[in-house]
C-alpha cells in the first residue's frame, strides 16, 4: 500500500510539473508592459489604448485571482484524496478532472488577457512588442 500511494504523490507531482511547464509557454510578455515609456514609445500607444490595456488586465487579473484560488482549492482536496491510506480511484480520478478543468479555465483566462491585447495594438505592434523581449519574438510557439 505504501508503495502505491508514493507512485500516486509521484503521478500527481509530475503532472503538476508538466502542466506548469506548458502553462508558462503560452505566457505574454510579463507585467504590465504598457507602463514602460520605453515601450509605449517604440509602439506609439495612444492613450486610448493604454487605458483600454490597463481595463482588461484589471478585469482579467480579478478572474485570476478567482481562478487560481480555485486550482490550489482542487489540489488541495486532490492531495488530501492521495495522503489517505485507502483510495477510491474513481472518486480520485473525478477529483484530477476537477482540478485540470480549474487549470484550462485559469490558462484560458491568461491567453484571453493575451489576445485582448494583441486585438487593442494590433498584429504589427504586437509582433514588435513581442521582439523587444530577451528570448521571444519570430518562431514563438503560441
Amino acid at each position: 500500500m505504501a508503495g502505491s500511494m508514493f507512485r500516486w504523490k509521484a503521478f500527481i507531482l509530475l503532472a503538476t510539473m508538466i502542466c506548469s511547464a506548458a502553462a508558462h509557454a503560452q505566457d505574454p510578455p510579463p507585467g504590465r508592459w504598457w507602463r514602460s515609456p520605453d515601450i509605449v514609445q517604440a509602439l506609439q500607444l495612444a492613450g486610448s489604448e493604454v487605458q483600454q490595456l490597463e481595463e482588461a488586465f484589471e478585469t482579467s487579473r480579478l478572474k485570476m485571482i478567482r481562478l487560481k484560488s480555485r486550482v490550489e482549492t482542487e489540489q488541495f482536496k486532490l492531495q488530501r484524496m492521495v495522503e489517505k491510506r485507502d483510495i477510491d480511484e474513481a472518486t480520485i480520478k473525478a477529483q484530477h478532472r476537477r482540478l485540470e478543468s480549474a487549470r484550462s479555465a485559469l490558462a484560458d483566462e491568461r491567453f484571453s488577457f493575451f489576445v485582448k491585447a494583441r486585438s487593442i495594438i494590433g498584429y504589427d505592434r504586437f509582433q514588435k512588442l513581442l521582439n523587444m523581449a530577451p528570448g521571444k519574438g519570430e518562431g514563438r510557439d503560441w
